[in-house]
């Protein structure tokens, strides 16, 4: 049974840090995102890129995308230790393969100056 201090110690625990993705410029960035959004302590993604990558985006020939996003999660004592998670968790696949875990994601980039707690 969930208690009503964990529920508060959750919400007590919420941050937001700005994060650069790096994915492939043939898969669908919302895919990416929703993967992403799938991933727990994660609890919302918005995508803010702009027009500027955007533009340089389109000029790319290395079959690369960059974007960016604001993210909040649910961080235990350490957020920073919990971003390490979170990207590790992100990247690499959760049964050792090779194959990565969010299909299209290549490389994710914590701002961690815009670490905040909410």
């Amino acid at each position: 049974m969930i208690k009503l201090k964990d529920i508060l110690n959750e919400a007590l625990n919420i941050y937001s840090v700005s994060v650069t993705i790096i994915s492939d410029k043939n898969v669908s960035f919302t895919d990416i995102l929703d993967g992403m959004r799938a991933t727990r302590k994660v609890t919302i993604i918005n995508a803010n890129t702009s027009d500027e990558i955007e533009l340089k985006n389109r000029q790319r020939n290395d079959g690369k995308e960059t974007h960016t996003a604001t993210m909040k999660f649910v961080a235990g004592n350490d957020p920073k230790q919990d971003l390490e998670f979170l990207k590790t968790t992100m990247i690499s696949s959760d049964k050792g393969d090779p194959g990565l875990r969010i299909t299209g994601l290549r490389h994710i980039i914590f701002n961690t100056n815009t670490l905040t707690k909410i």
